[in-house]
């Protein structure tokens, strides 16, 4: 096995990475590609408990189980912005 060096762009165009690197199956990482995304600059702390700050989420410990333990069971319920606060 031959080990290569994979390119690294900040940002690329979508025919660009098609030509090079998807038709070819060839890696390429794309570091600024998460900018473009909505949520890359919408979604922070109060964004999410506006968004989903009333909805119950279960709370799970840290505890290993044992045979005792109920096993994918939430040991108690809170609001997702109260856990996020």
């Amino acid at each position: 096995m031959q080990l290569q060096t994979v390119e690294k762009f900040e940002s690329i165009s979508p025919q660009d990475f098609k030509r090079n690197y998807y038709k070819l199956k060839k890696p390429v990482v794309i570091k600024g590609l998460v900018k473009q995304w909505a949520g890359y600059h919408n979604w922070n702390w109060d964004y999410f408990i506006e968004a989903l700050g009333e909805k119950q989420v279960d709370v799970f410990n840290n505890i290993k189980s044992d045979a005792c333990t109920p096993v994918n069971s939430a040991d108690g319920y809170i609001k997702f912005g109260d856990y996020l606060r």
